[in-house]
């Protein structure tokens, strides 16, 4: 598979009756799942999110920030999904997932956990937060700093002085040398955070593999933010962990229509091809 023109077309004519799909760099194929009988048990919670209102259906005492209201508001409604898998038994397993965080909580009761280790994530991101405001208020301190050298030399041209015109230019360049050094620092340090992150996200296919989402998001471009939290990568990384093989899955939306008007209540949607496909060849490789 030498091109995107190429791969594309295989990932297209691979792919018709399938609801999860993408191709794999390793085996040069598409790999996919259709939605078999998880249409039935998507509908079923469907019903249940409608009847309850809310998603922590274990627990016998609601918690407010696990209602659904929150799906009905400015932001928009949610991605749910549901897989039917097999155990070494040959017992149906079902599981159950949502797309990224709900109302916050990356982990419910009763649904799948994301992709990515929780623990290290719940480590990393006060650091990170801590360092970029720092790096921020830096940036802050150099952009006033250039401002104050740039009303000293407008004020040293109307002076007709040219020795403070001089001296006014030249500490102009040094502030805007060290406004636009300090910017770098900034990016390059989100850049590498952003490869911590990555690392964070170990996926796990039928083959018994474990890779980096860096190593197997097979498209020549940055990996979008969000990649590896919808609800298909989240079902099948849980699967592969409980040794189920998957035999559907089906993923559907409900809450307010997003802005975009590309999702709407209780429809159900393919998986998405700028998050999905790039990796979820990999993660299907083995079934």
């Amino acid at each position: 598979m030498n091109t995107l023109t190429d791969r594309d077309h295989l990932v297209i004519t691979g792919s018709k009756d399938a609801t999860c799909y993408g191709y794999c760099a390793a085996c040069n194929k598409v790999h996919s799942l259709s939605a078999g009988n998880s249409r039935r048990y998507a509908l079923e919670l469907m019903a249940e999110l409608e009847k309850n209102r809310r998603i922590d259906f274990i627990n016998p005492d609601p918690e407010p920030i696990f209602s659904t209201d929150c799906l009905w508001k400015d932001r928009g409604g949610q991605m749910f999904g549901v897989l039917e898998g097999i155990d070494k038994n040959g017992n149906i397993v079902l599981l159950r997932a949502f797309s990224g965080q709900f109302n916050t909580c990356w982990q419910v009761e009763g649904w799948v956990p994301p992709t990515f280790d929780l623990e290290g994530y719940n480590q990393l991101l006060p650091n990170i937060d801590s360092s970029i405001q720092q790096l921020t208020g830096e940036i802050e301190h150099c952009q006033q700093i250039a401002s104050q050298c740039q009303i000293r030399f407008e004020e040293a041209m109307g002076s007709g002085s040219l020795k403070a015109q001089k001296d006014c230019r030249r500490q102009m360049k040094e502030a805007l040398k060290a406004l636009a050094l300090a910017k770098k620092k900034r990016r390059s340090y989100s850049r590498s955070r952003m490869t911590a992150f990555h690392d964070l996200y170990q996926l796990h296919n039928f083959r018994g593999e474990q890779r980096s989402i860096r190593e197997v998001f097979n498209e020549n471009r940055g990996i979008p933010t969000g990649s590896g939290d919808c609800c298909a990568p989240k079902l099948l990384q849980a699967a592969a962990r409980m040794k189920l093989t998957p035999v559907g899955l089906s993923e559907f939306y409900f809450g307010k229509e997003n802005k975009s008007f590309t999702r709407h209540h209780k429809k159900f949607y393919p998986c998405c091809t700028n998050k999905c496909q790039p990796i979820l060849g990999y993660m299907l490789c083995g079934l």
